[in-house]
């Protein structure tokens, strides 16, 4: 359970900023097979097997084995040990890689076995460490079996982890304990999509909702070529309580990537350009930050995940007023590159988007009038032929059907707030990756043709299997178990093939998921930022048409414990109000080169930060020792850590986020 947090105990209490539950391995000697494409770790004594990640390296030493970054400055080390009891061994492995090692224990969290499928385990704990300040994450982890231990132990620099995040996580998810059975449905007969079964799965939608706090759902279900089942749940505005219903429209978020390959996939039906097609034959002066890749970059590469290019939302959404898709395009050629090509999954929205702009200049779009060009296109070649009719990327329009969600976030602290619409106009420059309306009924008619290998609902022939099938095909690994393809994750959920992506905005969630060889999909639209809702109901109907126990609900929990404690944390120790005199910093305009501008103010007795495209308030924290610490509280950005101090010149800076996601912001004269 890795918490890459910043390093000291900042505003968002003890886990951190981005929370990353990484789950790894066990073994003393050697032994390297090679499975397709990846390297894995055989333990000789048959205990275990792990993947190597690209680039990393294998060294076992005399009891234990390290797994290391390219760079070093990532180890996992791997042992085994005889214990009945876990933390005792995990206690006991420290002295042999590390003799006199004291830092204090921070956390101890039971982990639910099902979290990488590694039902029959006894016990399965991670540690966390007290971080020294800039100093590495260490965090252990303990599987048991009987009286076997497997311990893993983790180091690691701050951004490294986030740098790697992925390739961790390929590490975690694919340490297997032989002795343990994996779960296998791959010939297994699923029950059919009857009333009986749905009545069960409906029940569990109005427990998840309520649970889950969520004020509104709409799901969509086909099979067969057909609309099985299409319903809305809850309220699309928790004031009006008006219903929410299959027509209504919300935002679906990074859902729309995999409708901008489809087009792209036309493209390459149609000649227009190949998947490896060099960026610069379409666009000449395309550049990216690294030289080489500027002229070898193709079309597949813009939005295959793949290429090492980071996710730097900040930079489009501090930007957003100002931003248009040729900017856009322009921005990637100040990105730094976290892996090398090919090594690790990166996300990155402006690279999805850029793919789609260009893919419209290749089409017969203008420079200069990317954005609208783009809409034109994918209005004539998803939305028409598909008769996704309400689908829009029009606010406007959206309001004017009258049957629209309202978007909900929570502030740091989880209670939940109304957001004004207009926060999510920032999403507009990221068009073709992530800020198209819909309803359920629409999504449908996509699933369909997705599962039609291109036909659409009518019958018409939409885009070739075969390129079709390629945004499909694994492109860089996301975990032992998951790649991003083209606009999907493809995954292995116990044998069965599922090809899905979600989406968040600021106040809406979504999430597409099919089954080739059920000839299934279910598409899910939530008015809740982030819901863990929609994964829930994604794994839930295929538990119940495998009946398989309801397994993800334990990972669900873990998570919703470790935000609840972290959040119960941060409401204990919130200064409610700021005063005036106690404001930690100079107001006026703070200026980064990324970032662009920002304005802090004071008003009606709150501090305020202003982005220009919106605002959050500020608010303070005191730890058990007195020290004050600063973070955002209100959405859309709610819980991201600031810190107020000096340049070496004596000029007041702002420092917003940690580690990759660090923004230094100078006061300007």
């Amino acid at each position: 359970m890795i918490n890459v947090g910043s390093s000291k105990k900042k505003f968002y209490g003890s886990f951190g900023l981005n929370l990353l539950v990484i789950l790894l391995l066990a073994l003393t000697t050697t032994g390297l097979a090679q499975t397709g494409d990846k390297t894995i770790y055989q333990d000789p004594g048959g205990l275990f097997s792990v993947p190597i990640p690209s680039n990393w390296t294998a060294e076992p030493a005399e009891n234990y084995l390290s797994l290391k970054s390219p760079e070093g400055n990532i180890t996992v080390r791997i042992l085994v040990l005889s214990s009945a009891n876990t933390q005792e061994a995990v206690r006991a492995t420290w002295e042999i890689v590390e003799p006199g090692f004291d830092l204090a224990v921070q956390d101890i969290i039971d982990i639910p076995p099902a979290v990488f499928g590694t039902e029959g385990l006894d016990e399965f704990i991670a540690m966390s460490y007290e971080r020294e300040d800039d100093g590495p994450i260490i965090q252990a982890e303990g599987r048991r079996l009987a009286d076997s231990v497997f311990v893993l132990l983790f180091n690691a620099e701050l951004t490294a982890a986030q740098q790697r995040a992925a390739q961790l996580q390929i590490i975690d998810s694919g340490f297997r304990i032989s002795a343990l059975e994996q779960t296998d449905l791959s010939t297994a007969a699923p029950l059919p999509l009857n009333d009986e079964l749905l009545a069960e799965f409906e029940a569990y939608i109005g427990e998840k909702m309520s649970q889950l706090e969520v004020p509104g759902a709409s799901i969509a279900i086909v099979q067969g070529g057909k609309l099985v089942y299409a319903k809305g749940f809850g309220v699309r505005n928790l004031d009006s309580q008006e219903a929410m219903t299959p027509e209504t429209l919300l935002m679906i978020g990074s859902s729309t990537k995999s409708m901008t390959t489809m087009m792209m996939a036309q493209l390459v039906d149609e000649g227009v350009f190949a998947w490896d097609t060099p960026v610069i034959n379409i666009l000449p002066g395309f550049k990216v930050a690294d030289p080489e890749l500027s002229q070898s970059l193709n079309m597949k590469n813009l939005v295959c995940a793949c290429t090492g290019v980071p996710r730097r939302d900040f930079e489009w959404l501090f930007n957003a007023d100002e931003l248009t898709a040729e900017a856009v395009i322009a921005s990637l050629a100040d990105f730094e590159f976290f892996t090398d090509f090919g090594e690790a999954f990166q996300y990155s929205n402006q690279m999805v988007a850029s793919g789609g702009y260009i893919a419209t200049l290749a089409a017969g779009g203008s420079y200069g009038q990317l954005y609208e060009d783009y809409l034109t296109l994918f209005e004539e070649r998803i939305l028409d032929p598909l008769g996704m009719k309400a689908s829009t990327f029009s606010f406007a329009e959206a309001v004017a059907s009258g049957n629209y969600a309202t978007p909900y976030a929570a502030l740091a602290t989880g209670e939940t707030v109304e957001l004004p619409l207009t926060v999510e106009e920032v999403l507009i420059p990221m068009g073709p990756a992530g800020a198209l309306w819909s309803n359920v009924l629409d999504m449908a008619n996509y699933l369909i043709t997705e599962l039609n290998e291109g036909l659409t609902p009518s019958g018409e022939r939409l885009v070739s299997a075969e390129n079709l099938a390629l945004t499909w095909e694994p492109q860089v690994a996301i975990s032992a178990d998951a790649s991003y393809g083209l606009g999907w994750i493809i995954e292995d959920y116990k044998g069965l093939k599922v090809i899905s992506h979600g989406g968040n905005t600021f106040g809406f969630s979504s999430e597409l998921a099919f089954l080739p060889e059920l000839d299934l999909g279910i598409s899910i639209l939530t008015n809740q930022r982030a819901s863990a809702l929609n994964q829930s109901l994604r794994y839930r109907l295929l538990e119940l048409l495998y009946e398989q126990e309801p397994q993800f609900d334990e990972v669900l929990q873990l998570q919703l414990d470790l935000i609840e404690k972290s959040q119960s944390e941060l409401r204990e120790a919130l200064i409610t109000q700021i005063e005036a005199e106690e404001l930690p910093t100079s107001l006026g305009t703070y200026a980064n080169d990324a970032l662009g501008e920002i304005r802090l103010y004071f008003e009606n007795g709150k501090f305020i930060l202003d982005t220009g495209e919106f605002q959050s308030e500020i608010r303070a924290r005191a730890d058990d020792e007195g020290n004050i610490s600063y973070g955002t509280f209100t959405p859309p950005i709610a819980g991201m850590p600031l810190e107020f101090g000096e340049d070496e010149n004596g000029r007041p800076i702002v420092t917003f986020g940690a580690g990759v996601v660090e923004y230094i912001f100078k006061k300007l004269e």
